[in-house]
């Protein structure tokens, strides 16, 4: 009886006031505590907790460290701001705050080029993202006079269907800015000029994190918008599959790490585009806290490695000098290759099958390009692990006699073994949790029951056998034939590239044209500095003699008609 009260508790709302209040439109100020904020609201807290701790040790050198943890906590308050807040207007604000820290946090070591480059690559694209949330938010406002969940939640059914596409399709944009899907991408492997604590942070638990969580939240919005749902789909089966391309023949370790959280999230907007919605939210849940190792892992190798080098081809044989480092991102690695037994195994699995378990054209053809997809995280997963820990050592002496663990650095990422080998064993308890908040949906019922062995069982065999041949390929039969297929990719699909030529120059060459025509040109003339050059440039006391005459005319005037007077 009391685990079902505990499933059907309420959620607490908290009023702190009333933010606008005009005619019919109220939007008020306050926070809400559900089971989906506080399903987000469990990672998100030991996560920050545990990057914190380890940050301690990672930046104790720094002379900005102080600073440092100063940004990094308040980047967790605004985070718990986007998710416990009870209306689209608070949760923005909370939205707004993470993308501007993050710019603060990427670019903290700002003597460096690269990283104010980076940061100012991220907050730019997010920016774009966000102005699609402001339009959200305008019509919402318009069509709905209200911004609270719950009034959207009961008119969503019967609202205009085009009207709840444009909004799906407006958020949804908002969300490939934020949780970095194709199109809007770019940034996030540009991030990972930030120190580490700063990618487990926002790259593994919180700010990608927060466009799915949106769109989640917003699913009484995209469940009754059907077109949105199925470009989610694809968008996401899409993202996934190029991101899992790259990372295979990415060579910084942090970059690969990012490409796979890329990859994860697909996974999660996938199964928001089958109205999985409790499954993405799971999913979520698990990975935040494997990603965060593998990040933290990362960072224990490139803080002991004396050049602070990135790439991998620099590593090798690093097993002997950082053993725990290897163990925690090991099974980092196995949990997000969903091996059985260990956390992602219980999140990623389920949802790859549901896709093949709709029944559908679509979900048939993103079964097999997320199959694919996972099987590329095993790939480049196990590659990450050879070439830094079980290769022929590639650096020089020298390098290798100051590398040693951290210990202030292996306490917190203790904690996150832990939760990536056991977390996953309650996920029946945790979906059911927040399950009665979330439209009914029996896709996981179904494909638990009705799948054939070989369908459930594709993504652990292909990942597996696949990955022993890249094993003997390293060891036995390595030749590189540099090709035009990895040039493309080792290019990153030439889309920086194709974003620099075709969007971002000729926008710079229109502002170059409308900053010399209308700004410095007609607005020049029209404006106040051509009517101050006017009246400079006139004579001023021929001005004056013809008011003058003018008041005098005037006069007689009144004289000629009003002689009484």
């Amino acid at each position: 009886m009391n685990y079902f009260y505990y499933i059907h508790e309420e959620s607490i709302n908290i009023n702190l006031g009333t933010w606008l209040n005009l005619g019919d439109i109220h939007i008020p100020y306050g926070l809400s505590l559900d089971s989906l904020a506080m399903t987000v609201l469990v990672p998100v807290g030991i996560i920050t907790l545990c990057v914190l701790t380890y940050a301690l040790a990672y930046m104790a050198h720094d002379p900005n460290r102080n600073r440092f943890y100063i940004i990094l906590s308040v980047f967790a308050l605004f985070m718990t701001i986007l998710v416990v807040a009870d209306n689209y207007l608070m949760l923005f604000i909370g939205w707004e705050f993470v993308g501007v820290i993050s710019y603060l946090l990427i670019s903290f070591w700002s003597t460096r080029i690269t990283a104010m480059k980076s940061a100012l690559s991220a907050i730019l694209l997010n920016r774009m993202g966000d102005t699609f949330f402001v339009i959200a938010l305008a019509l919402i406002l318009n069509y709905y006079r209200a911004v609270d969940f719950d009034t959207i939640s009961l008119l969503s059914p019967y609202m205009n269907t085009l009207l709840l596409n444009i909004l799906g399709l407006l958020l949804t944009l908002a969300a490939t800015a934020k949780s970095a899907q194709l199109g809007l991408h770019a940034w996030l492997l540009l991030a990972m000029e930030g120190p580490t604590p700063v990618s487990a942070l926002l790259h593994a638990a919180t700010m990608v994190c927060a466009g799915v969580y949106v769109l989640v939240r917003a699913y009484p919005i995209l469940e009754y918008a059907p077109t949105m749902l199925l470009a989610l789909c694809w968008l996401g089966g899409l993202t996934t599959l190029v991101s899992g391309l790259i990372a295979l023949v990415t060579n910084d370790i942090k970059r690969v790490i990012a490409l796979s959280t890329m990859s994860q999230l697909s996974i999660m907007v996938l199964a928001i585009g089958i109205s999985c919605y409790d499954l993405a939210i799971y999913h979520l849940y698990c990975h935040a806290f494997f990603k965060a190792l593998l990040f933290m892992g990362a960072g224990s190798v490139i803080h002991s490695v004396i050049s602070e080098t990135q790439d991998m081809r620099k590593y090798g044989g690093l097993i002997d000098y950082l053993p725990f480092s290897y163990v925690a991102i090991l099974i980092a690695s196995l949990s997000l290759m969903a091996i059985p037994g260990l956390t992602g195994y219980y999140s990623k699995d389920i949802i790859i099958e549901s896709l093949y378990g709709t029944y559908t054209f679509s979900g048939y053809v993103l079964y097999y390009v997320a199959v694919a997809s996972a099987t590329l995280t095993s790939l480049y997963s196990l590659r990450v692990l050879y070439l830094t820990f079980l290769s022929t050592p590639k650096g020089n002496k020298y390098t290798y006699n100051f590398i040693h663990e951290n210990i202030g650095m292996l306490l917190p990422m203790i904690v996150l073994i832990i939760y990536s080998i056991y977390i996953g064993y309650g996920r029946d308890n945790v979906i059911a949790h927040y399950a009665m908040t979330l439209p009914v949906n029996n896709n996981m019922i179904e494909t638990e029951y009705t799948l054939p062995a070989y369908i459930k069982l594709m993504p652990l065999i292909l990942g597996l056998s696949l990955s022993s041949l890249l094993v003997y390929t390293y060891e036995f039969t390595y030749k590189l034939n540099r090709n035009v297929f990895y040039d493309y990719l080792s290019n990153r699909v030439y889309y920086d590239q194709l974003l620099n030529n075709k969007v971002i120059r000729p926008v710079l060459t229109l502002g170059g044209y409308m900053n010399t025509y209308i700004d410095q040109g007609l607005l020049r003339v029209l404006g106040s500095t051509g009517i101050s050059r006017a009246i400079t440039y006139i004579n001023v006391i021929f001005i004056i003699n013809i008011l003058y005459l003018f008041l005098i005319l005037n006069i007689s005037l009144c004289y000629i008609y009003y002689p009484c007077y």
